[in-house]
């Protein structure tokens, strides 16, 4: 007797629960690095208070708002905070059998949930604590129901007055301004996707303005509301342009040429750019796969298929990089980690054109060769997140710091990480190079104070005093020495997670 087959439905519902258990295997760990830091202490803000400093920063405010809930409900929950990051990207793989599936036939959504779950860099930042996995998941929403708004009214000319059109386009719409308006307030690669899929539509809606009926009303209606809803936050934009216009922290050259391109294809793009193995398979692999897209672009056009949801994908991806490449002229801000934003486009972009590859073996290679790369990427992860170095300055601080003892760090990447760890503790940040920080790092506050002499600390202070230093020991080699006792120290800590050093004393002023 022959064994039943698993129906591809079947098949398409386990292999998004196995996504979603690989993608959740190296996330139950609470070591945090200087971005991840900023988004646990902001979280301990209120709503109005969240608001204002972000609006100091340079990212909205709305996934510190999401946090914010979080932490009402759970408390300031590291591992909580990124089970929440992997939860988005999990949704995009849902998408991929809820909506791609049905739009596009089983094997491209398939091949979306796929790409989605074990591409080498979902592993990594599907469950980092920042707003990129929740940016994605809006933007891979817009993208489906501005993409079912368009062909709507490409398949329904002539029956704009048909109820069931008319219901359909309603929810369409309220879904897509909903998640459009969502973007604006996640992420700034994904507020100008959100322009540039409003813009598109509109453009299209105008062309076809007779066909499309109610919805061209309803689109103009929509627009207004997304513009008013948005322009509370439009002078904080300002400033935060202002901000990055007087000068920033991402630069364009070598690396960006290469991780841009290859982003998908890396585990990790935060380590100081060489031409390492990781980084030479990664641009291979992308090389390749870009190579076998343009292949199946030219079989499918010889072949007189459809292309255009492929098409219209991918114009959308490279679209979003060239306006940040233009606008990076002016100033850098095309970074290759903000790619995860705009991922939704690519992957579907890669599942439509290898669906319509005809050899499944070929297909199986693909994906076996994604498969093992997302593996040995998710393997780094775990023995990265896992290593016990990790937390042992944390361990060290927690078993030794009294109540009453304030912490000093000039260096506020590992500053940061001890911030989030200890606010009960009072905390000062020497910011020596007079960056533009005071307002934006008050997310560490009330404990963390930023100050710009170390008279601001010990004129009128006495008692234990813990220096957080890096490497190099340059905060005690010009910590003023007068009055001062080394209780202990330096201690060294080399943590794995994302390669910090900290370097610990316990001093005590007289």
């Amino acid at each position: 007797m022959k064994k039943p087959k698993i129906s591809i439905k079947n098949a398409h519902k386990i292999l998004i629960l196995l996504g979603i258990i690989f993608i959740l295997l190296a996330a139950f760990h609470e070591d945090i690095w200087f971005d991840e830091s900023y988004s646990v202490a902001i979280a301990n803000h209120s709503f109005t208070e969240i608001w204002t400093i972000t609006g100091n920063d340079v990212h909205p405010p709305l996934y510190y708002w999401m946090l914010h809930i979080l932490e009402l409900i759970f408390g300031s929950n590291v591992i909580i905070y990124r089970i929440f990051s992997v939860l988005a990207i999990a949704i995009v793989g849902i998408l991929g059998y809820t909506h791609i599936r049905k739009d596009f036939g089983e094997k491209v959504g398939i091949l979306f949930s796929f790409l989605t779950f074990f591409l080498p860099v979902m592993s990594t930042y599907s469950q980092e604590v920042r707003m990129y996995s929740w940016a994605c998941l809006f933007v891979t929403i817009i993208s489906i129901y501005a993409y079912r708004m368009y062909k709507t009214v490409k398949e329904n000319i002539g029956k704009e007055k048909d109820t069931k059109y008319n219901k359909t386009q309603l929810k369409n719409l309220i879904i897509f301004g909903i998640f459009s308006i969502c973007c604006c307030y996640t992420h700034y690669y994904a507020l100008v996707t959100a322009f540039v899929v409003n813009l598109a539509l509109l453009i299209y809606l105008i062309k076809n303005r007779k066909e499309s009926g109610n919805l061209f009303r309803n689109f103009i209606i929509l627009g207004c509301i997304q513009v008013l809803l948005y322009i509370p936050w439009l002078y904080y934009l300002a400033g935060q342009m202002q901000h990055v216009g007087g000068g920033f922290w991402i630069t364009l050259g070598l690396s960006t040429a290469v991780e841009v391109p290859s982003f998908q294809f890396r585990r990790q793009l935060d380590t100081v750019f060489a031409f390492n193995a990781q980084t030479i398979i990664a641009l291979v692999a992308s090389i390749l796969m870009y190579a076998y897209m343009i292949y199946r672009i030219y079989k499918a056009k010889k072949e007189k298929e459809e292309m255009r949801p492929g098409i219209l994908a991918i114009g959308l991806y490279l679209i979003i990089i060239l306006i940040m490449l233009a606008m990076s002229l002016i100033q850098p801000i095309l970074f290759s980690r903000y790619l995860l934003v705009i991922t939704g486009p690519y992957i579907f972009f890669l599942a439509y054109f290898m669906s319509k590859e005809k050899k499944k073996i070929i297909t199986a290679i693909i994906c076996l060769v994604i498969l093992v790369l997302g593996t040995l990427s998710n393997i780094e992860n775990i023995n990265i997140n896992y290593d016990q170095s990790n937390m042992k300055q944390i361990e060290y601080l927690r078993e030794n710091i009294q109540k009453d003892d304030i912490i000093v760090y000039s260096n506020i990447g590992n500053g940061g990480v001890i911030a989030a760890f200890f606010p009960e503790n009072k905390q000062y940040f020497y910011n020596g190079a007079h960056w533009d920080v005071e307002e934006a790092y008050k997310s560490y506050g009330p404990g963390m104070e930023t100050i710009y002499s170390y008279e601001d600390i010990l004129k009128d202070y006495h008692g234990r005093i813990w220096l957080i230093d890096s490497e190099n020991m340059g905060l005690y080699n010009e910590f003023p020495k007068e009055g001062i006792t080394v209780l202990e120290g330096p201690k060294r800590f080399d943590t794995k997670y994302q390669n910090y050093i900290y370097n610990i004393m316990l001093l005590e002023k007289n």
